[in-house]
């Protein structure tokens, strides 16, 4: 009865963690983020801080839109990650980052040039700087 019962819970449980994992990842190394950076996926990070209001209030619009965008790798990098936060060259939060293959991408949003930016974002103006940067990036 053990085993039918751990069965049937892997079962039921596996479709969860197979929709889980479609979302934003979280940054645990540096080692990890150098393998999304340089992927032929292009790549969205948010670095942000527990602590932050704005990071706070952005975080779901970000993760919603990583749901909706597969083609996309959407990375979330914490405060604590100092190295990475530091070679980034990180001076507020939230900040938005852009690159493909390794190199920031330059995209234009009503006519402004940028490859990132800063500040909290509303739900559509953050699907706006995703989908241009999208449009930016050549098809994989």
């Amino acid at each position: 009865m053990v085993h039918k019962t751990l069965a049937l819970t892997a079962l039921l449980c596996a479709p969860v963690a197979l929709f889980a994992a479609a979302g934003a990842i979280e940054i645990k190394s540096a080692d990890q983020f150098e393998k999304l950076y340089n992927s032929d996926k292009p790549m969205v990070t948010m670095y942000t801080a527990t602590w932050c209001g704005p990071c706070k209030a952005t975080k779901p619009h970000f993760e919603r839109l990583a749901k909706s965008m597969p083609e996309l790798n959407f990375c979330i990098v914490y405060s604590d990650k100092e190295s990475l936060i530091k070679k980034a060259n990180i001076r507020g939060y939230p900040t938005f980052k852009f690159s493909h293959k390794g190199k920031p991408v330059t995209f234009s949003v009503n006519g402004r040039s940028m490859s990132s930016t800063s500040g909290g974002k509303r739900k559509s103006e953050l699907q706006k700087l995703i989908n241009a940067f999208k449009g930016k990036c050549p098809k994989s």
